[in-house]
């Protein structure tokens, strides 16, 4: 019974702090480390969030940051687009938990190859496929650098805690649906995705590389991660 009550309030304890951190008006204590707004920009134009930098920490350093193994898929588009992913479940920092998905930074040359390497393909929706990879391009996946990673928060943010976090976004595009808006930060390299009918997104790419996401924006198509 004892036990039961102290997990209770443990609980209770770290969904108050919990929002004390996001809604507007709280302040987080100083040692608090690794929070989604604490975003180190460097020089060279990279940037480090959750202790993570950009264009420079490998997949490796990320599983250890994290204290979890990753899930490693090549995914393919009928289109001939190819990308690495790994995806991180449950990432726990300092009370927060989120899911977290990681790019991979592969040449598209280095893409094909794993692809035809690849160990099973399995199809997925909209002419996508999931690709196992082998052992040698698991292995090599390991030790290669990490370009984005994206945040899902398990609590939905309002538009005034964005801003109060993050400040006023530099520029705002709707998604053709108009139910979804991406929030851009290029200074941060961060694109805050609003969904309307689905919890926030927050993407991270270094500075120095936002095209990544905005290009996609510009060229009429979208960023948006699959939730």
């Amino acid at each position: 019974m004892g036990d039961h009550i102290f997990l209770k309030v443990l609980g209770v304890t770290i969904i108050a702090l919990a929002a004390a951190l996001w809604l507007p008006g709280g302040q987080p204590p100083e040692e608090y480390k690794n929070l989604p707004w604490q975003i180190e920009v460097t020089p060279d134009g990279l940037s480090q969030v959750f202790g993570v930098t950009l264009g420079k920490s490998t997949l490796s350093d990320v599983e250890n940051q994290f204290q979890e193994p990753a899930e490693i898929s090549l995914f393919a588009t009928d289109a001939g687009e190819r990308v690495v992913e790994a995806y991180f479940n449950t990432v726990t920092l300092n009370g927060f938990k989120a899911k977290i998905v990681v790019t991979l930074g592969f040449s598209g040359e280095e893409l094909q190859g794993m692809y035809d390497r690849g160990e099973r393909i399995s199809s997925l929706a909209q002419g996508k496929r999931k690709v196992t990879l082998s052992g040698n391009d698991l292995a090599q996946a390991k030790q290669t650098p990490v370009v984005a990673l994206t945040y899902l928060p398990r609590i939905d943010l309002a538009e005034s805690t964005v801003i109060k976090r993050f400040g006023e976004p530099a520029e705002k595009r709707m998604e053709a649906d108009g139910k979804v808006e991406h929030w851009l930060y290029p200074d941060k390299g961060l694109d805050v995705v609003m969904y309307a009918e689905a919890r926030e997104v927050l993407q991270y790419v270094a500075p120095r590389d936002f095209d990544r996401l905005r290009k996609p924006l510009q060229d009429g198509g979208n960023s948006t991660p699959k939730l």
